[in-house]
């Protein structure tokens, strides 16, 4: 058993904790609670809203959230309805004298909002208590999918039902730390497979011209209609769509998403085409038409995930892009390794040399922002800053990112 607590102490040790409660002697004995474990890695909120601000903090990584569920002004359902929309991946578990109906209901909501719930917790707090819970952070969640992935005719049945949603990672423009924009990236909810990610599903959609069509132009309109939303409401920002090369090989696309805009009150300005160095169009002479088009009526052209393909330096000289991304493969990481920072350094020289906006995906860390805003690299995305989330988690960050103004921290 000695054993067993030491080698517990020691892997709880690199545990690092936040801890959710209204009133300071709580806050005091689950502290010392944690302490007599191993863990010293503990930051502390007397509040719901003092806790969202430290998970949406840049850089903000808590293993685990010990959350109470009554404290005035923000209770700890509203806490856990922030958290989900603003995709936290941190474990939870309730901390309460609530009664045992009102815990298990409340663990219940969080879980259905996709937290990761370890169990919930009567005050007082006590180690003999929390141990069997933590013992659970060991365990990686398991999520059901079912099959590796939905076939071409389940595709052509299911995906035009409304099951596919988008969500939207914010874009920091790093000399100011003002959100600029998102990139829309398409999700969908299937009812047997879970929550499907793009690499599920896209490719199938893409080989099919008709069902490519289709899921482009849901794509589109629901990114042109958030961007009318976003400028209507006073919080205009630029929205990226990724777009398969294949799709230029249709000369009526630029007037296909010129109508899509104007229909919804939206400046071509604000909509950017995104288009992976990998993928390749069938006639490229028609992708230079339609590519320079696009770019006549206002849009914008980036090449997406660049450094990873075979041609990439010829398709910046051939077509008419106005930004460059650079792949998350080279970002993540780049503080430490001098390659992955020379070919950061390079690709953020080569788009200020060819007058285009660098940006960075894939960013994790302080130190990777630090070395990109030292290179001059003018907007990142990552983990760092927020994960993919719905339009409604997007505005919940929002406010927090603006209320807790952290452009001045990151940018000093």
């Amino acid at each position: 058993m000695a054993h067993d607590d030491g080698a517990s102490r020691e892997r709880f040790a690199a545990l690092s904790v936040l801890v959710v409660d209204d009133q300071e002697h709580v806050r005091r004995w689950i502290l010392r609670v944690l302490h007599d474990m191993g863990i010293s890695k503990i930051d502390e909120a007397a509040d719901g809203k003092e806790a969202l601000a430290r998970v949406a903090a840049p850089g903000a990584s808590f293993d685990l959230i010990l959350c109470d569920l009554k404290m005035p002004e923000y209770d700890g359902v509203q806490l856990i309805r922030s958290m989900a929309l603003i995709g936290v991946q941190s474990a939870v578990i309730l901390v309460s004298i609530e009664a045992e109906r009102v815990l298990e209901t409340s663990a219940m909501l969080a879980e259905e909002r996709g937290l990761r719930v370890l169990g919930v917790v009567a005050k007082p707090l006590s180690a003999e208590k929390l141990l069997p819970l933590l013992r659970a952070l060991d365990e990686a969640p398991v999520v059901e999918r079912g099959e590796s992935g939905p076939s071409t005719e389940r595709l052509r049945e299911e995906l035009p039902k409304g099951t596919l949603h988008l969500a939207y990672q914010p874009k920091i423009e790093m000399a100011t730390g003002r959100l600029v924009g998102v990139e829309a990236l398409v999700r969908w909810r299937h009812p047997e497979l879970g929550l499907l990610q793009p690499d599920a599903f896209v490719q199938i959609c893409e080989d099919e011209p008709a069902l490519g069509a289709w899921l482009l132009d849901f794509t589109l309109d629901e990114a042109i209609g958030f961007a009318a939303r976003w400028t209507e409401g006073g919080h205009p920002v630029d929205v990226a769509v990724n777009v398969h090369a294949g799709a230029f090989d249709d000369l009526e696309l630029p007037d296909r998403i010129e109508g899509l805009a104007k229909a919804q009150g939206v400046a071509s300005s604000r909509l950017t085409l995104e288009i992976t160095e990998r993928s390749v169009a069938q006639d490229a002479l028609r992708m230079l038409d339609v590519a320079t088009r696009l770019r006549l009526k206002g849009f914008s052209l980036a090449v997406d995930d660049f450094g990873t393909g075979q041609s990439g330096l010829a398709q910046l000289h051939r077509l008419p892009f106005n930004q460059i991304k650079i792949d998350r493969q080279f970002v993540h990481g780049s503080a430490e390794s001098s390659s992955k920072r020379s070919v950061v350094e390079a690709t953020v020289a080569l788009a200020r040399n060819l007058q285009l906006t660098s940006i960075a995906e894939g960013v994790q860390r302080r130190a990777e922002w630090d070395l990109l805003q030292n290179l001059g690299c003018e907007q990142m995305q990552g983990f760092f800053t927020a994960r993919p989330m719905s339009e409604e988690g997007l505005q919940a960050w929002a406010a927090q990112w603006n209320l807790n103004s952290y452009a001045p921290i990151l940018t000093r």
